[in-house]
């Protein structure tokens, strides 16, 4: 019989400062908290729902947060909805782009926040990133405070929206199997995000076929605008169109098509959110889509508008 686990679900809501500090070392990964009320009302909220493997974390507080973070179990990825923050003191967050706690204690203030926070196990992430690099699992370096951008931005919120549908939307009790496997489908978002390599000398340089499928990710990610066809990207990383097919399914749940599509529909959407686009053509073009009825169809499935409703939204904004 195959074992479960369950995805707890809790939340907290205070006005008080110190109960606010207190929910927030509820977190594994915080140390330390300080809160300050600020100049407003106080408030402050925080919801967690998932395992020790994955879970998902929102916090919001009109107040001033400090903290120290020690992610060693974990690998977690934060992104401020609204509101201002910074890591290691110096070093502002960019609101609506992820940023990843180093494994040694970071510094961090957010002030009168919106955020939303992803944890995946540590292990997993390094066994996955051994996989598609054809080296042997081992500890991890990142790029220090890389901010993605672009198709690989893109390719972060596609794993985002899939795990959050799942987490928060999804039944309390799950095979261990699923969760390993969600879990394992949110390192390999996490890796294609972030810059990383194994710390030290852990296996051979990536010529495996296990690493075939990192090349085929990059190979379609940097020529994500372009006119490009599954036979390019299967040539580009050495691998059948067969192979690579299965491969995509694997680690995405979709054909390269699929993921290809749906990578240039986000960076559309973003593009069309920014109200700075001349035309809904001009953004559709631009992103790789050659035919704007089938550009207009794909967006209101994936989105639930039409590209020109999100494009007026957002000069009305402006």
């Amino acid at each position: 019989m195959s074992q479960s686990m369950q995805r707890t679900r809790w939340s907290a809501t205070t006005r008080d400062p110190t109960q606010a500090a207190e929910q927030l070392l509820g977190l594994p990964d915080l140390r330390r908290a300080d809160v300050d009320t600020g100049a407003e009302e106080f408030t402050f909220d925080v919801r967690r729902r998932g395992t020790d493997l994955l879970s998902l974390w929102s916090s919001a507080s009109t107040g001033d947060v400090r903290g120290e973070v020690v992610a060693d179990t974990a690998m977690v990825l934060f992104w401020l909805k609204s509101g201002s923050g910074s890591v290691d003191d110096d070093h502002d967050v960019p609101t609506g782009r992820p940023s990843l706690f180093r494994h040694d204690p970071q510094h961090v203030r957010w002030t009168g926040y919106e955020l939303d926070l992803i944890r995946i196990d540590r292990r997993t992430v390094e066994e996955v990133a051994a996989e598609r690099g054809a080296w042997r699992p081992g500890p991890l370096e990142f790029q220090p405070h890389h901010i993605p951008e672009g198709p690989e931005l893109a390719a972060f919120w596609l794993m985002v929206r899939a795990v959050a549908a799942e987490v928060l939307r999804g039944p309390t009790v799950v095979p261990e199997s699923r969760e390993r496997e969600l879990t394992r489908f949110a390192a390999g978002g996490l890796l294609t995000a972030i810059p990383h390599w194994p710390i030290g000398e852990h296996g051979p340089p990536p010529t495996a076929a296990a690493a075939r499928f990192a090349r085929a990710e990059g190979f379609l990610l940097e020529h994500a605008t372009e006119p490009i066809s599954v036979e390019d990207v299967a040539e580009a990383a050495g691998l059948s169109i067969r192979g690579l097919q299965e491969a995509f399914r694997r680690h995405h749940g979709v054909t390269p098509t699929t993921y290809l599509r749906r990578i240039r529909l986000l960076l559309a959407r973003e593009q069309l959110e920014s109200g700075e686009a001349a035309s809904v053509g001009d953004v559709a073009r631009a992103v790789g889509f050659g035919h704007l009825g089938r550009f207009a169809s794909s967006y209101r499935a994936e989105f639930g508008e039409l590209p020109r409703e999100t494009w007026s939204a957002s000069r009305r904004g402006r």
